[in-house]
């Protein structure tokens, strides 16, 4: 055993629970969280395809193609795509975005802004908080609410990343309840990785049946070891989805208080407080907002040695009179979408904050990559097959976890009950319960 091993290994040996309160822990974490486990591990796998499945199950929401002898290259300007848009859904809607990367062959979506109700003061209720549009044509393809639960083909996908974001409530408790099932998850993991350890000597080998599985066992030893050893080989990818889960629920509360222990945080891309009342629209036409915007991106790119690559989206936050500007740089994780980006005051021009992916501070560098991995952002097609398996993986070792408890469980009872009818228990029972 090497000696940081050792050390690690003494250390816990003088200071940590006793092996007994470990193996509680372990057992009532485990089954407190397996339903969560199942859910989100079962929606996270199908949602590293949410695009592509996206597109087969909503085709018409989905799939754009050109005018007859158009080119599938020939889009509509930007601007005019707005214009367009913002004409076919009326004043009840504001279109507060321009999209300046159109994929061939796709839609492109607009966030649907409701306006005021001159009669009552408050927003329209427009029943959509999406809209799917022809990039080439500018025909309006369809609406859709992304928050409503449902199981129509076009509503599955949005409701699969709700349930998987928020167990399909509203965003604060489901936030705060995955949140939590995350913590629980990333010390579980360390509790499980230390009941694997061996209490006898040398440590290595005796480690090396838990990585084992011994599959002429019968199913009680074999299931025991499934779920031992998944989880020691799926170790590392458990602990990043347990983290990042933190990370994306309580990242105020728990995240980033531990986090900037270690690490440093720029925050400025975070929101400032709106506005007494939101603005109708931006202070300038769009072309003038795309023009500073660009202006204001030049210089930024100029100061950290960016290379743009090509812009992405630039929209106005009408709450806080501030442009939200979005490139692709050699500052991204990922190939096909721009993250770069600069909060802009609409009346000033001033950079409020920025957001870059890699290269900045430690933390977001860290962070972003947290992400991306979690997601399925990077790494190309054999990540999101590895994330689909870990997926199924995390099933499995919360089914295995739960035969487990309940073997023991009635393994426990038939001890109970045997001085009392004078009857021993089997010796598998009894090997079961002593384990």
């Amino acid at each position: 055993m090497t000696s940081p091993l050792r050390s690690l290994r003494d250390w816990l040996v003088r200071h940590a629970p006793s092996r007994h309160v470990l193996v509680l822990l372990h057992r009532w974490t485990g089954l407190g969280m397996a339903f969560f486990l199942i859910v989100t591990s079962l929606t996270g796998s199908l949602l590293v395809f949410d695009d592509e499945l996206d597109a087969w199950l909503a085709p018409q929401l989905q799939l754009a193609q050109p005018a007859p002898g158009q080119s599938a290259q020939a889009m509509m300007a930007p601007y005019l795509l707005r214009e367009k848009v913002a004409q076919a859904m009326g004043p009840q809607v504001h279109i507060s975005q321009l999209v300046l990367h159109a994929r061939p062959g796709r839609t492109v979506s607009f966030q649907a802004d409701p306006a005021t109700d001159p009669a009552t003061g408050k927003p329209y209720r427009l029943g959509y908080d999406e809209i799917l549009v022809n990039p080439y044509t500018g025909v309006v393809q369809g609406v859709r609410d992304r928050d409503k639960i449902g199981l129509k083909p076009s509503d599955l996908m949005p409701f699969l990343f709700k349930l998987h974001h928020s167990l399909a409530l509203p965003r604060a408790p489901g936030a705060l309840l995955l949140g939590t099932v995350g913590l629980l998850w990333t010390l579980d993991c360390f509790i499980g990785m230390i009941l694997t350890w061996p209490r006898a000597r040398p440590f290595l080998v005796k480690w090396k049946p838990a990585w084992l599985i011994k599959w002429r066992a019968g199913f009680y030893r074999v299931n025991l070891d499934l779920h031992r050893a998944f989880g020691l080989w799926c170790w590392v990818m458990l602990l990043l989805f347990a983290w990042s889960s933190v990370m994306l629920n309580l990242r105020d509360q728990i995240y980033l208080p531990v986090m900037s222990r270690i690490l440093s945080f720029d925050t400025s891309w975070r929101p400032g407080p709106p506005l007494p009342q939101a603005l109708s629209g931006p202070p300038q036409s769009w072309p003038e907002a795309h023009a500073l915007a660009r202006r204001t991106m030049d210089g930024f790119a100029r100061q950290r040695g960016l290379v743009i690559d090509f812009e992405e989206k630039l929209a106005f936050d009408r709450r806080r009179g501030v442009y939200i500007y979005l490139v692709h740089s050699n500052a991204d994780l990922r190939a096909d979408v721009g993250n770069t980006g600069l909060r802009i005051d609409a009346r000033t021009g001033k950079i409020l904050g920025h957001w870059l992916p890699v290269g900045d501070r430690d933390g977001n560098t860290f962070s972003n990559w947290l992400g991306a991995l979690h997601m399925g952002h990077v790494f190309g097609l054999p990540w999101r097959i590895l994330l689909v398996l870990v997926g199924g993986a995390v099933s499995l070792l919360t089914v295995t976890g739960v035969v487990v408890w309940w073997k023991k469980r009635a393994a426990r009872r038939l001890q109970l009950r045997s001085p009392g009818d004078g009857r021993k228990p089997s010796a598998s029972h009894s090997d079961a319960a002593s384990r």
